[in-house]
């Protein structure tokens, strides 16, 4: 009895919402990063009757390029195999000057694809920049995103105590 409470406490505090997201790190690469929810899994096995862990985990990328798109307009996409709980992917190598939306979903077969989520729509640069430099330099701390931990790491202790304020309008004088 009391290990079922805790069970359903836990649940209760994990993420019922997930969403993908897509941003912007190099002119021809992007981020991809989700939130790995016990929800799509409880779906999937309790609808379809298919256990969530044997079935592949894809990210589909749409070239959506000047399109309203509905889900089955797209120019062309691509897909890769994915872990569902790695929580994020990088994508490199996308055309420049196109736009596209991702989506995080299964196979239920070879050709039975489900989208789990949809991200929101990313254009890539065009390769003419205006101004010069402006925008790459702009973009420079961003490839180097994976390679390097953040710099405030070295300084935030994990036994540091944070007061938090009550009356803000003291502290805005």
């Amino acid at each position: 009895m009391i290990g079922e409470m805790i069970k359903l406490s836990e649940e209760r505090l994990m993420p019922q919402k997930g969403e993908l997201k897509a941003k912007l790190v190099a002119p021809r690469k992007i981020i991809v990063f989700w939130e790995a929810s016990k929800l799509p899994k409880k779906i999937i096995e309790l609808f379809f009757h298919r256990k969530f862990e044997e079935l592949v985990t894809v990210v589909r990328i749409y070239d959506v390029t000047n399109l309203i798109f509905n889900g089955k307009n797209a120019h062309h996409f691509h897909e890769i195999p994915v872990p569902y709980h790695s929580e994020h992917w990088f994508v490199k190598g996308l055309a420049e000057n196109r736009c596209f939306i991702v989506e995080l979903g299964v196979y239920f077969s070879e050709i039975e694809f489900f989208p789990l989520y949809r991200s929101n729509y990313i254009q890539m640069p065009s390769p003419e920049i205006p101004n010069g430099d402006g925008y790459i330099q702009d973009l420079l701390p961003f490839q180097r995103y994976e390679d390097q931990s953040p710099q405030w790491m070295e300084q935030v202790s994990t036994y540091s105590y944070y007061l938090k304020s009550t009356n803000l309008e003291e502290t805005n004088e």
